[in-house]
């Protein structure tokens, strides 16, 4: 059943990423901007305190111009973003010098950011 309080989008474009940086470093960053219309959204990552949000600008700078490439009648102030989510991608294993000869484990993990832009239709 929908939810009446929940909007509807048109979906109008999508993009992926592979961004350097734990699911979880993610998420901060994901919540504040989902639902929110791609002006706010970018004037938030512009002034985030965390070090992925110079990726996610890209990334939604790069949806609204697949927006603008295949639905050349939109308008950017019309954009809203619909869906954001991350889901774990690659994990490189490194090893680091330690103590008595051994080698102390590194884990370098990637994620991968999906995010849809559509367009707003009622509440």
């Amino acid at each position: 059943m929908a939810n009446k309080n929940k909007p509807s989008f048109t979906l109008h474009s999508h993009a992926n990423v592979m961004i350097k940086g734990s699911v979880e470093k993610m998420q901060r960053p994901l919540n504040e901007i989902r639902g929110k219309s791609l002006k706010d959204a970018m004037t938030y990552l512009m002034f985030c305190p965390y070090g992925s949000s110079r990726s996610l600008a890209k990334l939604l700078k790069s949806a609204a111009s697949n927006s603008l490439t295949f639905h050349p009648e939109s308008d950017l102030a019309n954009l809203w973003i619909s869906e954001i989510w991350a889901v774990k991608d690659m994990e490189l294993r490194r090893m680091k010098a330690g103590p008595k000869g051994k080698g102390r484990p590194i884990r370098k993990r990637y994620s991968k950011i999906f995010v849809e832009l559509g367009v707003k239709h009622g509440a």
